[in-house]
């Protein structure tokens, strides 16, 4: 029997492994690879890239990985010769962040004034879709809401109209 393909999904943060977690269940069936979701904790993409190579790849353990970050953050920081030397593909979460991601696929955005900034797309979902802006609610509530917010048949709705989501299921091969 071939050896299963080995691929890690690493989130900027705790709620970014939230939502690889989720796609993993909702595609479970379709992907033919031993999945492994973690987090960093927040920081700056190099820091983020870092962590992900120290804990995770310097023992080989993945035939490729990707890293999900907020387009908010730089990713040029991250050495390209790191990336092609770990088979790192990286995806940044639009608009801004992970949560305008969220408000994306629900038709929710926030106004077009406030559109500026990170903050106010995760005040805006959190708030209006977890019922707190709390950051120790925040993963939990996500946690328990993500199969209701975010269907597969949601997903698949948009998965053409956003890069991001997109990129991330083509990844998988889901």
């Amino acid at each position: 029997m071939p050896r299963r393909e080995s691929i890690l999904l690493f989130g900027e943060g705790k709620t970014e492994a939230v939502f690889l977690n989720h796609l993993r269940t909702l595609y479970a069936g379709r992907i033919q690879a031993r999945i492994k979701v973690d987090a960093g904790q927040g920081g700056g993409p190099r820091q983020i890239a870092s962590r992900l190579i120290k804990k995770h790849l310097t023992i080989g353990a993945y035939d490729r990985s990707l890293l999900l970050i907020d387009e908010d953050l730089p990713a040029t920081e991250i050495p390209g010769s790191w990336l092609r030397r770990h088979k790192i593909q990286v995806i940044a979460s639009t608009p801004m962040c992970l949560e305008g991601m969220f408000l994306t696929l629900l038709d929710d955005p926030p106004p077009q004034r406030e559109r500026k900034f990170s903050k106010n797309w995760k005040r805006r979902f959190c708030q209006c879709h977890l019922g707190t802006d709390r950051d120790a609610e925040v993963v939990y509530r996500l946690k328990k809401r993500c199969p209701e917010l975010f269907p597969l048949e949601l997903i698949e709705r948009q998965r053409n109209t956003m890069p991001a989501l997109h990129s991330l299921l083509t990844f998988l091969n889901a």
